[in-house]
């Protein structure tokens, strides 16, 4: 148990570190040119992150008194939410982004808050809970350099492409639960921005400065509101008594779905055109050809959808139902190519889809005496085409993942203390041979789920 102290002790002091650290650096992504940037995979809160992202199917939900994460993917599962529950995460990143023609390498490393959810059960009799908080949707990060030589005066062209922005996601929703049914909405706003832009230059003198023939800009921002659906369900399929009647093993099956409609974020556009001297002391256009603000347009999105089954073994005693162990499958899916289109204009993508397969297991968290039998173990695997069509030849994703929930105390009957240290890593490819560029990735999350006393009336002074 003191081993077990230290690594909770460590991981706390890192994860603070990185929530309350600015960034640090940027992927460099070249993917994240098309549409509204890279997807991010680890979208979901640590616990599903570690199970492959899989969430439509599974509710986070109060495990033997350990406490629970808040599935902010499907609301149908807010209606399950037990204490108030404070659910936090932070990412690590680490990518080679590697390069066919001409042969190159690069590695990049990103730092940032992953997301941030609060979880309240408005009324436990009636089993209605709400949600609320902010994430990352989608990010854009980039910067290409093209060297080409004019043949009659052998001068270096190069031609720089870069870009940066992202979309995010504030939201809020509410989940009601039946005997064996849940449903829930997410509503709030989905806002950001992306900038692109294209310099073309002749570079006299590779050592000190270049001289710029021209700077293309353009920076757009935009929002709009969205309306996410979903339901889940849960059915028992076999059940074992026990000695005690209190106590049962009990085996189920659920399923999860959920829907959002197609959304049009409302733009503001700023478009510039300039030539101007760069060089290692000054970075500004020295003429201004032409910049037009505030252009209004249009940015729609597609619909989502996805669908999930889970199969549970869960262990029934005094102390309330856990999972002792889950096995889940989900499928989502969006028509991209049919619907995207960004002031009107249609770019590179495909329609996509992610397979994902997750897992987890609690040996025993009524085990008192070990505390690694009450830890939950997490593995899963995620697999699909991304919605970016490099060069019309697709962009397969796929990846492996693991993690661990790791109680911060031991039960203790008189209290409503229940904090989880969730711990996540996904180690995952973007792109093949195929394509010029491929990009290796490694993603490490640490959450934190805090259902403490603080968040309780108490009784006596």
């Amino acid at each position: 148990m003191l081993f077990a102290k230290k690594i909770i002790r460590l991981t706390t002091i890192i994860g603070l570190v990185c929530f309350l650290t600015p960034t640090q650096a940027q992927i460099n992504s070249p993917f994240s040119r098309y549409g509204l940037g890279n997807e991010v995979f680890n979208s979901q809160n640590a616990a599903s992150q570690a199970m492959g992202g899989f969430t439509t199917a599974f509710t986070s939900s109060m495990n033997g008194n350990y406490g629970q994460s808040i599935n902010f993917n499907n609301p149908a599962s807010y209606g399950s939410i037990y204490l108030t529950t404070f659910d936090l995460g932070v990412n690590i990143s680490g990518t080679t982004l590697k390069r066919n023609t001409p042969s190159g390498r690069e590695n990049s490393n990103y730092m940032s808050p992953n997301y941030l959810a609060i979880g309240v059960p408005i009324s436990k009799e009636k089993k209605i809970g709400m949600a609320f908080g902010l994430r990352p949707l989608s990010t854009i990060n980039y910067s290409v350099n093209e060297i080409t030589t004019i043949p009659s005066t052998g001068d270096t062209i190069l031609n720089n492409y870069r870009g940066d922005g992202g979309l995010n996601q504030l939201f809020i929703g509410f989940g009601k639960a039946w005997k064996h049914v849940n449903l829930g909405f997410n509503t709030g706003y989905n806002f950001g921005r992306k900038k692109i832009e294209t310099r073309k230059a002749i570079v006299y003198n590779p050592d000190s400065s270049y001289f710029y023939q021209s700077i293309s800009s353009t920076n757009t921002a935009f929002g709009g509101f969205f309306l996410n659906l979903g339901i889940q369900g849960e059915f028992p399929i076999k059940t074992i008594a026990h000695q005690l009647p209190t106590e049962k093993t009990e085996y189920t099956i659920s399923f999860g779905a959920t829907a959002s409609t197609d959304q049009n974020l409302k733009g503001k556009q700023d478009i510039l055109r300039a030539t101007g001297i760069y060089s290692t002391t000054l970075d500004a256009p020295t003429d201004t050809a032409s910049l037009k603000t505030d252009l209004p347009g249009t940015i729609t999105l597609p619909a989502f959808y996805s669908v999930g089954i889970a199969l549970h073994k869960k262990e029934i005693n005094p102390r309330g139902p856990y999972d002792q162990w889950v096995v889940g499958v989900e499928y989502s899916s969006a028509a991209w190519n049919d619907k995207y289109r960004f002031y009107g204009q249609k770019d590179l993508m495909s329609n996509s889809y992610m397979v994902r397969l997750g897992a987890q297991l609690c040996p025993n968290p009524n085990n008192y005496e070990s505390y690694w039998s009450t830890v939950t173990y997490r593995a899963g695997y995620f697999s699909g085409k991304d919605y970016a069509n490099i060069d019309n030849k697709g962009l397969k994703v796929s990846g492996f993942t693991f993690g661990m929930g790791l109680p911060v105390r031991k039960y203790r009957s008189y209290d409503y203390q229940f904090t989880l240290i969730n711990l996540a890593m996904q180690i995952g490819k973007r792109g093949t041979s195929v394509n010029n560029f491929t990009e290796n990735f490694v993603q490490f999350t640490l959450g934190y789920s805090l259902s403490d006393i603080w968040f309780n009336k108490r009784k006596y002074d």
